[in-house]
């Protein structure tokens, strides 16, 4: 027995039905049921990964303009949760509301220059999802030549590659469909129109904001934003005590919102080594304060010698004028115990990630195997290069290898082993300074 024969089904297939499911069937979206009013579907598999148990629900009045969509031949944007249809001229992405308040009643407000534009004729524009009973964005921005915007609810097909939302008739009633920027334009391949309406979009969202206080952003696949429950450790024990640790509150301050910022990997990042930042001073002093205690404890020292007091005085001067990175490695070399460092590389599977051929760009790798360049270095390297790229924003040729790192994007979305590397130093430093040596 099939899948379909399996699913529940209150209510008869049609012959568009029957073409959707199997329109559908293409990129793996599989039937489930069919009730009166919503016909549901398994969700795409960008969307699996956040709620594989949900599906997504249809009215059933809209599935000859899904036909219709799927028909002419899209295509799954390639990272925005959004689609691309070709033939037709389109890419639509979901929108969502930054601050979550406010800027959809403004955009319920907002208006549009009355400039003629061919896409407003009814058989040009793309079918929305929409209730009678709903107040809806709707708003069509005339451009240039042959590109213009629109922003409105959903499309069938939009929506389903990008929801997961399956309906139960107890709210049917206050179902609601999300918004999508939808541009149109001319290009031949998916990929053309991909990287034109990636502009406009980037530049509508930000003029939004600057010119209408409206602050949305354009939202990645599930699938491709990394493992953000990377932080959520397993508990070394169940037991909890009276703190023993003695850690001053900014530090607390700064080890709890990183976790906090999952959704921003290059922020989480950041504020781990800001407790890093927080203790290079300390620990360069340290080192140098241990080395001159050893110059003027040896018995052969003379403080009437030139060359011995010279050698006191480069000791604090090499302190003084220390790079940053070079303060990093003093850091870790002083402060992380080899063998937790040692213990990250071989117990985690990060060869690939740590590697020259690792996802972030323009940064050293690691290799615990390197019998030239201490691990410690190797590390200290390799974080301070991410620091570089995350506060770096640079328009410079020379800095082309390695640009800014930006928080929404690929390698945002792979750096959480890189997360995990900088809060195991920011712990080990908490503890460094917890034992007072």
């Amino acid at each position: 027995m099939n899948e379909k024969e399996n699913s529940s089904s209150n209510s008869e297939i049609g012959e568009t039905e029957e073409e959707v499911i199997q329109l559908l069937a293409n990129f793996k979206i599989s039937f489930l049921e069919s009730g009166d009013e919503y016909v549901t579907f398994s969700c795409y598999e960008k969307m699996a990964r956040r709620a594989a148990r949900y599906g997504v629900s249809l009215p059933r009045n809209f599935l000859s303009d899904l036909r219709d969509q799927l028909r002419s031949g899209i295509v799954p944007h390639p990272t925005l949760r959004g689609i691309i249809a070709p033939a037709a001229g389109y890419v639509e992405v979901i929108v969502q509301d930054s601050v979550r308040v406010g800027s959809g009643l403004r955009l319920r407000r907002a208006t549009t220059m009355p400039e003629v534009c061919r896409h407003i004729d009814d058989d040009l524009r793309i079918v929305t999802l929409r209730r009678d009973d709903h107040v809806y964005t709707d708003l069509h921005i005339a451009g240039s030549g042959s590109t213009c915007l629109e922003i409105s609810p959903a499309s069938p097909a939009c929506y389903m590659f990008t929801s997961l939302e399956r309906v139960v008739p107890r709210e049917a009633g206050r179902w609601s469909f999300g918004l999508t920027v939808k541009v149109y334009l001319e290009g031949d391949t998916a990929e053309s129109l991909e990287k034109a309406a990636s502009k406009v979009v980037s530049s509508l969202l930000y003029e939004l904001d600057v010119r209408n206080g409206i602050r949305l952003n354009a939202d990645r696949w599930f699938a491709e934003r990394g493992d953000r429950n990377a932080l959520r450790r397993p508990a070394a024990t169940s037991v909890v005590r009276f703190p023993e640790i003695a850690i001053k509150p900014e530090m607390a301050t700064l080890f709890g919102f990183a976790a906090s910022v999952a959704g921003n990997p290059p922020l989480a990042f950041l504020t781990y080594y800001q407790i890093l930042e927080h203790n290079l001073a300390s620990a360069v002093k340290r080192r140098a304060l241990r080395k001159m205690a050893k110059e003027l404890s040896d018995p052969i020292f003379d403080k009437s010698s030139r060359d011995d007091l010279l050698r006191i005085f480069m000791i604090s001067e090499r302190s003084t004028h220390m790079s940053e990175v070079d303060q990093l490695r003093t850091l870790i070399d002083e402060c992380v115990r080899p063998e937790s460092l040692a213990n990250f590389f071989t117990a985690g599977d990060y060869v690939g990630h740590f590697g020259k051929k690792g996802p972030i760009v323009g940064v050293e790798a690691v290799n615990p195997s390197n019998g030239q360049t201490s691990l410690a270095s190797q590390v200290a390297d390799r974080v301070y290069k991410i620091r570089n790229r995350i506060v770096h924003a640079k328009d410079d040729p020379r800095f082309g290898e390695a640009p800014p790192l930006l928080p929404d994007g690929p390698e945002a979305d792979a750096l959480w082993p890189d997360i995990m590397l900088a809060r195991l130093l920011a712990t080990e430093v908490i503890l460094d300074g917890h034992a007072g040596m």
